[in-house]
């Protein structure tokens, strides 16, 4: 496939995506709002560090196998239905370990026993959708995406619309969230199927040894995975440790508004992570250059709504949190500029990956989540949830410039290239 095909095929991959996911997210992002403004900050605050809390866990699950399932089924699919029989029965006992364990710290972390109910709908729900993600990465790994996607923004509707039925009911915090295990229940079930149809029913058997060699082939992935999420995750729970639940649902609102706005970026390295794995496999100077023109692209787009968060932040917290969330303005302004950073992070992630140079990517996850523990527990401590901020803007960046000094060390930087042939062509 030609390297013009190639990029084309990501922008639409990429645009499909974004559609689907795009619906999806916004159906998950209403829910937040209401939920925020219908319960209040305090609640807020619950739900979140749950979030956190759960996905973190969830880890557990999966161990870092979505990440080399992918890149071994871009290579070879016909390996999905063995490898994923040989996972499922060892993941299965995992998820419900992982469930108790995020559920007891979750009420640890909120101190309110009364909790509880939510808790354990939120962890199931991460749970669950972790279980779907390795079941999803043939689907992944063969670029087959959309549907996915289309299924994941159904469960999504699902959810929003049993939600707000259960709030004009009248329900509780505790109620309401139950309709997330419901939603992502149905979604697992619909990505089973997909998967058995298109790469074929996974054959189930019981063989922890040979599980136990997958796993082990995935602790690169895993080291990257687990080290993305937790620091991703890591500010709501610093956050909640250091200061109040009120606190943490104030700042939860301008991080779930960073979340919303990193959909595009996401979607697009979620496209091009195959692509690049593909062209690496074939030519060097072929994936510098696809990743320079893909960079470009994210970075086109991530700009100009950087700039736009923290021109509007107060005004935008305002229309959709309501008065209680005002004072997340600053901490907006600040993570707004994390949209570039972390897009271009993402991209510049998947072309290590695509270099085999997943261990690197682990080492600089590892370092940066140090880095933002120190720097948030300081900065918390001085300047309440726009330290948190700083401390998470502080980390993206030192965290983006390790990758750069990796991908030059291994020869795999960028190419741009072909702008300065455009530039003498015109």
């Amino acid at each position: 496939m030609s390297l013009g095909r190639t990029q084309r095929r990501i922008l639409l991959n990429a645009s499909a995506l974004s559609i689907t996911e795009g619906i999806g997210q916004i159906a998950n992002f209403i829910f937040v709002f209401l939920f925020a403004r219908h319960f209040g900050a305090v609640e807020m605050g619950h739900y979140s560090v749950a979030m956190a809390t759960g996905a973190i866990t969830a880890l557990l699950v999966s161990l870092g196998t979505p990440g080399l399932l992918v890149r071994e089924f871009s290579r070879d699919a016909s390996r999905a239905a063995a490898w994923l029989g040989t996972l499922l029965p060892v993941q299965i006992p995992l998820a419900a370990l992982a469930w108790v364990i995020a559920t007891g710290i979750t009420v640890a972390l909120v101190r309110s026993p009364a909790a509880l109910p939510l808790a354990l709908a939120i962890c199931a729900y991460q749970i669950l959708l972790r279980m779907a993600v390795v079941l999803a990465t043939p689907l992944v790994a063969t670029e087959r995406m959309v549907r996915l996607s289309a299924t994941d923004a159904a469960h999504r509707l699902l959810t929003l619309g049993l939600g707000l039925w259960a709030m004009r009911q009248g329900a509780s915090a505790n109620l309401v969230v139950w309709s997330f295990v419901l939603g992502s229940g149905i979604y697992l079930g619909f990505v089973w199927r997909q998967t058995a149809t298109h790469a074929g029913r996974p054959h189930l058997r019981f063989a922890p040894r040979r599980a136990l060699r997958i796993i082990k082939r995935s602790t690169p992935f895993f080291g990257v995975s687990a080290f993305s999420i937790i620091y991703g995750r890591l500010a709501v729970i610093m956050v909640s440790a250091l200061e109040t639940a009120h606190a943490v649902g104030v700042y939860a609102a301008a991080d779930r508004l960073m979340v919303a706005a990193g959909l595009a970026p996401t979607m697009f390295n979620s496209a091009a992570y195959p692509a690049l794995t593909r062209v690496a496999a074939e030519s060097r100077a072929a994936a510098r250059t696809l990743c320079g023109r893909s960079l470009l692209l994210m970075l086109l787009g991530t700009l100009p709504l950087a700039a736009l968060f923290a021109a509007l932040a107060r005004p935008i917290l305002l229309l959709l949190f309501g008065p209680a969330y005002g004072e997340a303005a600053w901490p907006l302004q600040i993570l707004a500029w994390t949209l570039p950073i972390r897009g271009t992070q993402s991209l510049l992630g998947s072309q290590l990956s695509a270099f085999d140079q997943q261990h690197a990517l682990a080492r600089a996850r590892f370092g940066a989540l140090w880095l933002f523990a120190a720097l948030s527990s300081l900065l918390i401590w001085r300047a309440g949830i726009g330290g948190a901020a700083f401390a998470v803007l502080f980390s993206d960046a030192a965290l983006l410039l390790y990758y750069v000094v990796v991908l030059r060390a291994v020869e795999a930087m960028p190419s741009f290239e072909f702008l300065r042939s455009g530039a003498q062509s015109s």
